[in-house]
């Protein structure tokens, strides 16, 4: 093995090294359910959850602003009942990355120790034709919100 072989060996080594640091950060960070109620801490059959979906971020959950998030890495504890929400669709694929300029917003009454999730889909049919819509794992059916055009 030659000296130059080693140095690019011990170069990629420490490459991974940091990368597996800082992808384990971002896990953490972007990974956690995030409280977003007054008061203590409330055991999971008293509260529901929201999470961020495909192509969807939530910006904020009634007025209270939310930590920006990537699609499928954000999940909030709320107190059961009716909630509204600011979203953004992002749109990423292989090579690419889009952002809906400006927001939407959408509601949904939230029942305790559920999980829901948000998501958007663009119209395979309509490009640029998009649906908001969640996971209700009371009625077990994807319910739509709300419809965008943003072409």
């Amino acid at each position: 093995m030659t000296v130059q072989s080693i140095r690019c060996l011990t170069k990629l080594t420490y490459a991974l090294a940091v990368s597996t640091i800082l992808l384990m950060g971002c896990a953490g960070a972007l990974g956690g359910l995030v409280k977003m109620y007054p008061g203590s801490e409330r055991p999971a059959s008293e509260v529901s959850v929201i999470k961020c979906g495909f192509s969807l971020v939530i910006l904020a959950v009634d007025s209270s602003r939310t930590s920006h998030a990537k699609p499928n890495f954000c999940e909030y504890a709320l107190l059961p009942g009716k909630h509204s929400f600011r979203v953004r669709i992002e749109k990423q694929g292989v090579g690419f990355s889009w952002v809906q300029k400006g927001d939407q917003v959408v509601e949904y009454d939230l029942k305790a120790g559920k999980s829901y999730g948000l998501h958007a889909f663009e119209d395979k049919k309509s490009p640029g034709l998009w649906t908001i819509s969640i996971t209700d794992p009371v009625t077990d059916k994807i319910v739509p919100l709300k419809q965008v055009n943003l072409q």
